[in-house]
């Protein structure tokens, strides 16, 4: 075999000459005792020790044929001509200068003639490895067993015999589709999808009887790879026909002709001209009417039946429409999906609060334009308990209430921004006082959320809670009260010793900082910082200009160089959590 080389056996391996040949091999068995033990001493036991190891692993090794340098692999039809050959042939020591495969009839003896050879190969354009130059031509449509002989830079040849198969088979071409409709419509989806059929011999050209060809439909817009719609078998007159019940307009193509079928021979199709064929669907105008209540109050713990019906447009007249999906969208996540009756109407139970909503847009007939309610929604009313939680309130350094809670519907929310809690105050958390009402989840916050500043009476001091009135769907409900309080404070005095001077004279103010108790005593408040603050004519900004520290009776004196006519004022900033901000008036200040 060309590419593999003999071995030479062991029994061919010559013995080390130490090793005795002759009178060990010819004495005979019982001529062994007379010979005196000392003389057998020379003679090792073991008569195979002397023969060097190598002689001895080495032989195994040479009775067996060399490796393949090469790799043979993927050999059959190739794609998309399906009537060359296709195969790889690799190695990471050898040179490849050339290949030859060999085609047999299928089963057929090793030794059998080549039915045909090829030696002329291309790179594969679409998955690598090579591809025969030109479509073989063979006695015969049927399989064939392929064998391959590589040849190497030095000219060695390696036979891979039985590397693979070859399918020598009928080429089919479809011609131009047909339908026996233009378009599809509701009423309308059944339709015949037909084309004329050849089936040729690869090799001569010779027209060959289409009967019992099966040649496959589909939807090359459904993905990769292409649905079947549908699959036809050849007449004797050439022509395929197919009938289809389309579920919407459809781009048809021959997507595939192989096997054998009732055809007697193996075919391929020939995808190389073929004209794709659209059939569009016509879809009808669709509506959703309410045949029920549009607004409706439930007992709390009862239920209610929304019904409608799905209507398109035949002509001038809406007809209802049956064995529809319909899709209902409500509040707290509520979803339902129910098909149209016979005459196109459905039914819908709830017992939860909420505006409910009706469409068609998923899953639905493409026959039908998709339709919705959304212009007329159904509310349906249903008191539920509410709370009003988590509650917090607490009050900053300006001396305002700043407020943040939620209202809680049991899982459910409200459209945002669509309802108000009421926000309460009282001094002894007795007699309670309406301050005014916020929006619940406005921009910026949750869907249950609300939060706004207050204070009544110009202070934040005493008790708070919110109030939520109730609605169709809920009931009224109170947060807790919260008590905040903060030490009052005031900056007396912090008037100019003038309010016209000079340019670039100095203006000085002078006061006490003070704290209120709770039994409502000013004190003063020792070694804080009053600070001095100045905002030029026609500017929105006040800028800093000095500060001092009081004394022990919360005294300070404060002098800035006027440059500029403007305002001044006398400030006092809280450093903890237990006291508000406060300043002393403003004054305004010509200089000429």
């Amino acid at each position: 075999m060309s590419g593999t080389t003999a071995s030479p056996s062991l029994a061919a391996s010559p013995r080390p000459t130490a090793t005795p040949t002759s009178p060990a091999a010819a004495a005979p068995a019982d001529t062994a005792d007379p010979v005196p033990s000392d003389t057998a001493d020379p003679v090792p036991s073991d008569t195979v020790a002397p023969v060097p190891s190598d002689t001895a692993t080495s032989a195994p090794t040479d009775s067996s044929p060399d490796p393949h340098q090469f790799e043979v692999y993927g050999v059959g039809n190739s794609w998309p001509d399906h009537w060359k050959l296709s195969l790889s042939v690799y190695s990471a020591t050898a040179t490849v200068t050339g290949v030859t495969a060999r085609y047999r009839p299928h089963g057929a003896p090793a030794d059998a003639p080549d039915a045909a050879t090829t030696s002329d190969f291309v790179p594969n354009p679409y998955y690598g490895g090579q591809v025969s130059a030109d479509r073989p031509t063979l006695p015969a449509m049927g399989v064939y067993d392929v064998s391959v002989d590589v040849t190497d830079s030095s000219g060695n040849v390696e036979h891979f015999p039985d590397a693979g198969e070859f399918t020598y088979a009928a080429q089919v071409s479809v011609g131009k589709l047909a339908s026996d409709r233009s378009s599809v419509d509701y009423e309308h989806r059944s339709y015949t999808v037909s084309a004329p059929v050849t089936v040729t011999d690869p090799s001569t050209g010779a027209v060959l009887d289409p009967a019992g060809v099966s040649v496959a439909l589909a939807d090359p817009e459904a993905g990769v790879p292409s649905e079947t719609v549908a699959v036809a078998t050849a007449r004797a007159d050439g022509r395929v026909a197919a009938p289809v019940t389309a579920k919407g307009g459809v781009t048809y193509r021959t997507a595939g002709a192989d096997g054998t079928a009732t055809a007697g021979y193996p075919y391929f199709l020939d995808t190389s001209d073929q004209s794709p064929l659209t059939v569009p669907a016509t879809a009808e105008t669709t509506r959703i009417r309410i045949l029920s209540k549009t607004d409706v109050d439930v007992p709390q713990g009862g239920r209610t039946t929304i019904t409608g019906v799905l209507e398109r447009k035949v002509g001038s007249t809406w007809v209802g429409t049956p064995d529809q999906k319909i899709y209902t969208m409500g509040p707290a996540s509520f979803s339902a999906t129910v098909k149209t009756t016979a005459t196109g109407t459905f039914a819908v139970s709830t017992g939860t609060a909420g505006a409910y909503y009706f469409n068609n847009y998923w899953d639905y007939d493409p026959f039908l334009l998709s339709t919705d309610s959304d212009s007329a929604p159904v509310y349906v009313h249903v008191p539920s308990p509410s709370r009003v939680t988590p509650f917090h309130v607490s009050e900053d350094e300006y001396g305002e209430a700043v407020i943040d809670g939620h209202l809680d519907l049991h899982g459910a929310e409200f459209p945002s921004n669509t309802h108000s809690m009421t926000i309460q105050y009282s001094s002894n958390g007795k007699t309670w006082h309406t301050v005014g009402s916020t929006r619940i989840g406005r921009s910026g916050l949750a869907g249950d959320e609300f939060m706004t500043y207050a204070t009544y009476g110009g202070q934040a001091n005493g008790y708070w809670r919110a109030y939520f009135p109730g609605t169709p769907d809920y009931s009224p409900s109170y947060s807790a009260a919260v008590k905040i309080y903060r030490t009052p404070t005031r900056v007396t005095g912090g008037k100019p010793s003038h309010t016209t001077v000079r340019k670039n004279t100095y203006v000085t103010f002078g006061g006490h900082l003070q704290q209120r108790s709770s039994s409502g005593a000013w004190s003063g408040m020792s070694h804080t910082y009053a600070y001095l603050e100045f905002r030029a004519a026609g500017s929105k900004t006040w800028h800093y200009v000095t500060r001092v520290k009081t004394d022990t009776k919360g005294t300070y004196h404060l002098s800035g160089k006027a440059t500029h006519d403007g305002t001044w004022t006398v400030v006092w900033f809280t450093s903890d959590s237990h006291h508000i901000d406060s300043n002393g008036p403003e004054t305004y200040v010509h200089v000429h």
